[in-house]
């Protein structure tokens, strides 16, 4: 059976499990296409106004695998971690897919929900296999095996890479000029897409710089620093940002951080707003906030990227320098 995976959301995190659980079951794993303008304008007709961006790029990439695959994969992820949840819109993933989207082939649907203990997410997986034609033995050892390439997938993100360095088999950073490292706060589904994040992470590097994702740091130092917050994150990708990005702070890992949020997306307004403040008390690291939608163009956003490059090299060429202006001046 050819089965589809939609190239967003959560892909840029658990593509190697995925792909290698349906492969172990001897099914043949279809990735829809990068994503472009005609990927997001489908799924921007498909799906409800209200959505975000990523939701809706869900949808159009769904639209692309339509009549070229016998199934669609659709996870339902209610949570991946004990006592934690992530984005309620992805508990209502295969709901809105089927109620948007005409003539759809067959969904399977993953339903992973960690919130009681891991044992129930890996029970979901070989439920999953299940629906598939794969007794329990045999979903098991897929598991298995898929859990043993997403956790090499994971090493690789924590010696430095980016998931698209290591999915599109790029080289990733390259020797030369270093000019320093830019922290990159956001969402997978919006910093790994090359299109809604305009090509941010090759802009950057372009131009001298290293990058440093989410992905980058150790979970534990990110449960680390989020203990010493005063109230508990149950949003699990949140908390993911939150500790990144505190962790790049506290430690000065980054000579400047980016935050790249998508329009109306609950989670990201108060994680932003923590970590503005907390650098701004603490810290000031140079930083920006970009926020994109489906009307965002390249013109603006490179703007942006480069008024904070110079920002962030006008002051290390000025380091140490303290105007004076504003000082009392005296004479006789």
């Amino acid at each position: 059976m050819r089965i589809g995976i939609p190239r967003a959301l959560l892909y840029y995190n658990y593509y190697p499990l995925w792909h290698r659980f349906f492969e172990e079951l001897g099914h043949q794993v279809v990735v829809s296409p990068a994503t472009s303008k005609a990927v997001l304008d489908s799924g921007v007709m498909s799906c409800v106004d209200d959505a975000c961006l990523p939701v809706k790029l869900f949808h159009g990439h769904v639209v692309s695998l339509t009549g070229k695959v016998d199934a669609i994969f659709i996870p339902r992820l209610v949570s991946i971690s004990p006592g934690e949840f992530i984005c309620p819109k992805f508990i209502g993933l295969p709901e809105m897919i089927k109620s948007s989207i005409k003539g759809l082939p067959h969904l399977i649907v993953l339903n992973c929900n960690a919130h009681r203990n891991l044992e129930d997410a890996y029970r979901g997986y070989i439920e999953l296999g299940k629906t598939v034609g794969a007794k329990h033995f045999r979903a098991t050892r897929a598991l298995q095996k898929a859990a043993a390439s997403q956790q090499a997938y994971d090493s690789l993100l924590k010696e430095g890479k980016t998931p698209i360095d290591i999915l599109n088999d790029e080289k990733g950073i390259e020797d030369g000029e270093n000019k320093g490292i830019i922290g990159l706060i956001g969402h997978p589904y919006l910093l790994y897409d090359e299109f809604i994040s305009m090509g941010l992470i090759s802009k950057l590097r372009a131009r001298g710089y290293s990058v440093l994702v989410p992905e980058n740091i150790p979970q534990l130092q990110i449960e680390t620093v989020c203990k010493e917050l005063p109230k508990k994150l149950f949003w699990s990708y949140g908390k993911k940002l939150l500790g990144s990005g505190l962790t790049m702070l506290r430690d000065r890992k980054v000579d400047g951080i980016i935050f790249l949020s998508s329009f109306g997306c609950g989670i990201d307004a108060f994680i932003v707003e923590l970590l503005q403040r907390y650098n701004q008390r603490l810290y000031r690291i140079p930083s920006t906030l970009i926020t994109v939608d489906e009307h965002s163009g390249q013109a603006g956003f490179n703007t942006r990227l480069e008024a904070f490059i110079d920002m962030i090299e006008w002051r290390n060429s000025r380091e140490g320098y303290i105007s004076t202006h504003g000082t009392g001046v005296s004479g006789h």
